[in-house]
């Protein structure tokens, strides 16, 4: 890019920069999810591991969300997971966890993904500033 800098090329600069804004507002919002997500998984590992120490007919408390907690009767240590397209399937405590563990692992990978791509935006926005910065200096200087 030359020294001088065209009121068109600022603009275009400036339009690059709010649409690097944008996507990285969207992948916040989505690695925001996948923290969420990740967290549940956890919870879910976590119950599963509590209900693999206890023996049917047991009364434990059982987490129902949002800190709350309700007594339940233990009738059975298999669990019920979801596989996806609202299908459900019981499996024993350790093959669940095993899987849960698994998706843990793959919405880890999911959002060092996003994590990366943020990165790579960001150090773009940062780029595009510093052009600007330089333009708006030159311009007060009587060059642009």
């Amino acid at each position: 890019m030359s020294e001088a800098m065209t009121e068109e090329g600022v603009q275009q600069l400036v339009m690059a920069y709010q649409q690097y804004q944008a996507e990285a507002e969207t992948l916040a919002r989505q690695l925001s999810l996948s923290q969420m997500t990740m967290e549940e998984l956890s919870r879910a590992v976590n119950t599963i591991e509590a209900i693999e120490k206890a023996d049917p007919g047991q009364v434990m408390m059982v987490p129902i969300g949002s800190g709350s907690f309700l007594h339940a009767t233990l009738a059975s240590t298999s669990v019920v997971l979801n596989v996806g397209a609202g299908v459900s399937i019981e499996k024993p405590p350790a093959e669940a966890k095993e899987a849960l563990t698994a998706r843990k692992a793959d919405v880890a990978a999911g959002s060092k993904k996003i994590a990366d791509l943020m990165d790579k935006i960001r150090q773009e926005m940062e780029k595009i500033e510093g052009i600007l910065q330089k333009a708006e200096a030159a311009r007060g200087e009587g060059f642009v």
